[in-house]
């Protein structure tokens, strides 16, 4: 045997052994996070997975409480970390489930889903309220709440000072102009680092190996693990490129004082853009089924999705009215590269390999 392999092999399998040992402290932690939860809020009826900006920003603590008031019931929303994250306590908890539903679970995190068997079929009773452009999902293994666009997301100012040009596609972050200039995400643990890659590798094909690479020259050690940090990070200033949002520049002008012209610059090509659609599941071997069944209907109602602009998406139900902010200061497109869940399946491993070796 090739000894580069096998120093590879060993590589690979300190790396099995790492990867399961943080996972199983990961799994402890959650465990101390859940009693402690439970201590708070007495025996919740329902438990729910989800990220920490679904309660952040808003949208948790905007729909929670209508569900609990309309069926008289108590809710625990647990965040244990991104969606790679989370689908990891998952697999963890897989014989015996904590959560009964899971929130976040998106386009392109499906399929790590659907390999380990966390998530149990089901078609809510008004599914046809959902628009069909976004029942990507044949199988019904989440139902879609909100959905946006990817985007590469530039500080204007910072932008200026350093003469960098503004990228027109995500093949551009490979010219070595960005050295230095960008901060990326995680695709093991981030929902959005993932949808990143999966477009990255979608529009660059078989270049992808030569395109990660020039990324991690660019990025260097700027690979975070979650959307909080890398924006926090962003937003202090730490680099001018980051991967968000479209709506991103409507944030900044809704919170910002009196901004008419914001600094933040979504760029979402027109054409070959993606679209993340988060949707919400239900855990196999979930405590409540019915009840959290119950919530995958709520899910498609008036009274969930009117809130979905805390979240900063959009809804998927088309009877909705848009924020007036996103509508005026979202960037959108009219084409996507968007590969299928089975495409996914098929070569998720082989792109996330080549991510690997390149950072």
């Amino acid at each position: 045997m090739d000894g580069g392999d096998g120093e590879k092999g060993d590589r690979r399998i300190i790396a099995y052994v790492v990867g399961i040992l943080i996972l199983l402290v990961m799994c402890i932690t959650g465990a101390v996070y859940y009693l402690q939860s439970l201590s708070e809020n007495d025996d919740p009826d329902l438990v729910i997975y989800s990220y920490e900006s679904f309660q952040s920003y808003g949208l948790g603590p905007a729909v929670i409480p209508i569900f609990e008031e309309m069926y008289n019931v108590k809710v625990k929303v647990v965040t244990p970390g991104d969606v790679g994250t989370i689908i990891g306590k998952m697999i963890l908890e897989k014989n015996d489930p904590i959560a009964d539903v899971v929130i976040g679970i998106d386009n392109s995190m499906l399929h790590r889903a659907i390999y380990y068997d966390l998530l149990e079929p089901y078609v809510p009773v008004n599914i046809d309220r959902l628009d069909p452009k976004f029942d990507f999902d044949p199988d019904h293994y989440i139902v879609p709440f909100d959905y946006g666009y990817i985007s590469i997301l530039c500080n204007g100012e910072m932008m200026d000072k350093r003469d960098l040009p503004i990228p027109e596609s995500v093949l551009d972050l490979s010219d070595p102009v960005y050295r230095d200039q960008m901060i990326l995400l995680d695709p093991a643990t981030s929902s959005v680092g993932s949808s990143f890659m999966i477009w990255a590798a979608y529009t660059s094909g078989e270049d992808h190996k030569t395109f990660f690479q020039d990324l991690s020259d660019n990025a260097g050690s700027r690979v975070l693990g979650s959307w909080d940090a890398m924006y926090t990070a962003w937003s202090a200033g730490e680099a001018p490129i980051c991967i968000s949002y479209g709506l991103d520049a409507a944030y900044e002008v809704m919170w910002g004082d009196n901004i008419t012209q914001p600094n933040a610059i979504p760029v979402v090509p027109n054409s070959s853009a993606y679209r993340q659609i988060e949707g919400a599941g239900l855990v196999k071997g979930a405590n409540d089924p019915d009840l959290a069944r119950k919530f995958l209907d709520f899910i498609l109602t008036d009274e969930f999705q009117n809130e979905v602009d805390k979240n900063y998406m959009l809804p998927v139900v088309s009877s909705i009215e848009i924020n007036p902010y996103f509508s005026q200061y979202g960037v959108f497109a009219q084409e996507h590269s968007e590969p299928t869940t089975e495409e996914l399946l098929q070569n998720y491993d082989t792109w996330m390999d080549s991510w690997d070796e390149a950072f």
